[in-house]
């Protein structure tokens, strides 16, 4: 498996981080900085109603993630 860059500080990613969640795109040190994870997850009501149908039934929910924006991190400047 190729190393892979964090987007955010430009370290190298862990390759067990990458194993465990291989969509992700911050280090481990950056995810914690952004709150503990680089998505949001939502809920999503489900219609199970036909199209034009004036009544609506919500059959269920489905969860979608939303990356979160990454914004490069900015070094102290050293004087």
């Amino acid at each position: 498996m190729a190393a892979r860059r964090c987007a955010r500080c430009g370290e190298e990613i862990p390759a067990e981080r990458v194993e465990a969640l291989p969509e992700t795109r911050v280090c481990v040190r950056c995810s914690s900085e952004m709150g503990g994870s680089e998505f949001t997850t939502v809920a999503v009501p489900e219609r199970t109603s036909k199209e034009g149908s004036l009544k609506k039934n919500y059959g269920g929910y489905t969860t979608r993630k939303i990356r979160k924006p990454i914004t490069p991190r900015e070094e102290s400047k050293k004087e």
